[in-house]
């Protein structure tokens, strides 16, 4: 559950303030709401409630709002304060958002104007509490999380700690980029084996003649060149877990000896006539269908069936776009600790349009865009005039940069590419008119703002 944002409403006018605190929680379920009748109460009720954010009343007996503002800001100089005035004192409110209130509302309170202050407040509220989050995992030495607020991702987190309390064998599966490998880690963390070893293998990645070795040890004399015996990772990881990342790669004869593994728990060294006991927690991941792979036979069911005893999904970025920001954010200050840089920020518009994105390369793609973003913004802050910079036609993406990706990646890539530069060229021709350049290509007008939205293309620049 989101954490509540706690509102403090202090004013010697009960019915005012009463009325007041209806209408906050009428219109933001997300806050609790307690009240005081003046600025010596608010004060005792401080000392035993922690508070967010606080609405005072400028003008009050005993102490006024100025002076409880005052002494707000050098108890706890987190609160923020928002004033309430007359419109005869709008001057000493003005001078209080000077001396540090958040903002100031004048009597009668419109609810519209309530509604905007305040939600504004609230937002300020709560990407303070990211900020804070985001340098407590920075300073914690990149402990594994994974990092989002939105609901699929929270159903991700709620299984893994379910999970993490057996010895079953978990399958984990997910596009590539999605964090399967951070979700590994962080069952191995949550489990009684957490002390132990944790190995990961990638599959592909060893040639299918050497992975038996790899994985089950070799004696000496196994074959040309094993002048010695060897362990192999079952036994490296005994009593911990193993990660068998992209297990749908592996070949029929390795799934027959993996299978084999699982049912008896025991390991024969290549080469070897004896059998040793193991006990490894096994976790598997791929961002292939295994169950389609299971229909075309080119993945054993028995082999599925035991892996799949816990099955974790993880969801593509696209999926849950509403951690799009927080990530970002993350990755940015990742980043500039890794790059020695300090003070540069990424602007509200930036965060917005990455939201909008598809990234067919999930979060590991979305990281790579944001070092991209640091090292072309010269130091200075990341603008859309930024995003403009690295996608621009001819400049190498994220894709580009790295590997040749996924045809969908590609295609993806290839028409954002393509519709940036008609949209582009289209705006241009109608000088930035943009009915008549929904005539001219047959798009609607939202579909062009869309688009512009989507590619960071400032339409008001063509007119």
């Amino acid at each position: 559950m989101e954490k509540k944002i706690k509102v403090l409403l202090v004013d010697d006018q009960l019915d005012f303030i009463n009325g007041l605190a209806r209408l906050l929680m009428a219109g933001f379920q997300d806050f609790d709401v307690i009240t005081a009748d003046g600025g010596k109460p608010a004060l005792a009720l401080l000392e035993k409630s922690e508070v967010d954010l606080l609405i005072t009343d400028l003008q009050m007996p005993e102490m006024n709002g100025l002076q409880l503002m005052t002494e707000i800001h050098r108890r706890y100089p987190a609160i923020k304060v928002i004033i309430l005035t007359g419109f005869g004192t709008i001057e000493k409110a003005v001078e209080a958002v000077r001396l540090g209130a958040y903002d100031f509302l004048t009597k009668p309170v419109a609810s519209e104007q309530l509604y905007r202050t305040v939600g504004k407040a609230a937002d300020f509220i709560r990407l303070e509490w990211e900020n804070r989050r985001l340098r407590e995992l920075l300073a914690g030495g990149g402990k594994e999380t994974l990092l989002g607020g939105s609901s699929v991702i929270h159903q991700v987190q709620q299984s893994i700690q379910a999970v993490a309390g057996s010895d079953y064998p978990v399958l984990i599966q997910g596009e590539s980029g999605t964090g399967k490998e951070l979700a590994a880690r962080m069952v191995h963390r949550l489990s009684q084996r957490a002390k132990k070893p944790y190995v990961a293998v990638n599959c592909p990645a060893i040639p299918d003649s050497l992975l038996e070795s790899e994985l089950f040890g070799y004696s000496r004399g196994a074959f040309t060149g094993a002048d010695r015996d060897k362990e192999g990772l079952f036994l490296a990881a005994n009593h911990g877990t193993l990660h068998l990342d992209e297990i749908g790669d592996i070949s029929p004869s390795m799934q027959t000896k993996l299978l084999r593994f699982l049912q008896e728990g025991e390991v024969r060294p290549v080469g070897s006539t004896r059998t040793l006991a193991t006990d490894v927690r096994i976790i598997a991941s791929t961002n292939q269908p295994l169950e389609k792979k299971v229909e075309e036979n080119s993945f054993r069911a028995d082999l599925f069936y035991r892996l799949n005893v816990i099955a974790i999904h993880m969801p593509p970025l696209r999926e849950r776009s509403e951690d799009i920001a927080l990530l970002a954010r993350y990755f940015l200050e990742k980043t500039l600790a890794e790059m020695n840089i300090n003070g540069m920020t990424i602007e509200p518009e930036v965060l917005s349009y990455l939201s909008t994105k598809e990234w067919p390369g999930n979060v590991r793609e979305l990281q790579n865009t944001i070092r991209r973003l640091v090292v072309f913004s010269g130091r200075e802050n990341i603008t859309m005039a930024s995003i403009q910079r690295i996608e621009a036609p001819g400049q190498p993406t994220p894709a580009v940069l790295g590997e040749l990706g996924p045809y969908k990646s590609m295609k993806t890539l290839i028409s954002d590419r393509f519709s940036r530069s008609y949209i582009e060229q289209l705006l241009t021709a109608t000088s930035g008119n943009v009915s008549e350049a929904s005539r001219v290509s047959g798009l609607s007008r939202v579909a062009i703002q869309k688009l512009g939205l989507r590619l960071g293309i400032d339409l008001g620049r063509f007119r």
